[in-house]
């Protein structure tokens, strides 16, 4: 599952129900809702913090349109069974690979178009060390100059 990531020295917990950096085209990092927490009443919306790229790939996901973004870190966390948090280093040139949708957002009842996004990790098999410690992990993406 990934329960935190690290980026520019500070570590973000889903937990904590934060906000990850998504890298745009120009390069530029925007902030955007991580999941959506398990306690979350949005029909229809899955809950939690990542999406499953099998899950992805059999069109589970698609009435909610999910464009692919990446999300920048150094390293991202995994819980080992003591719940131990395990950290794994990210080369560079990697970033996670993000699902990101898009929600009507309550907030601006009337106002026609207004969405809040929102990003999930997409997770596959574990493998190397991540998967002694857990049986799923983030999508590892190359970045390219524009991303």
């Amino acid at each position: 599952m990934c329960s935190a990531i690290e980026f520019l020295g500070q570590r973000y917990y889903f937990k904590h129900a934060p906000r990850l950096p998504i890298l745009r085209r120009d390069g530029q990092v925007e902030w955007v809702q991580w999941g959506l927490p398990y306690s979350s009443d949005k029909s229809g919306v899955p809950q939690g913090a990542c999406a499953r790229r099998e899950s992805l790939l059999a069109g589970k996901w698609t009435r909610l349109k999910p464009v692919p973004v990446k999300i920048p870190c150094s390293a991202f966390m995994e819980r080992a069974a003591d719940r131990s948090e395990v950290w794994f280093g990210v080369d560079g040139n990697l970033a996670i690979q993000g699902a990101l949708i898009r929600l009507p957002n309550p907030v601006f009842t009337g106002a026609m178009g207004k969405t809040e996004a929102v990003v999930y990790v997409v997770t596959v098999q574990a493998t190397g060390e991540v998967a002694e410690v857990h049986d799923r992990m983030p999508r590892l993406v190359q970045v390219s100059r524009g991303t």
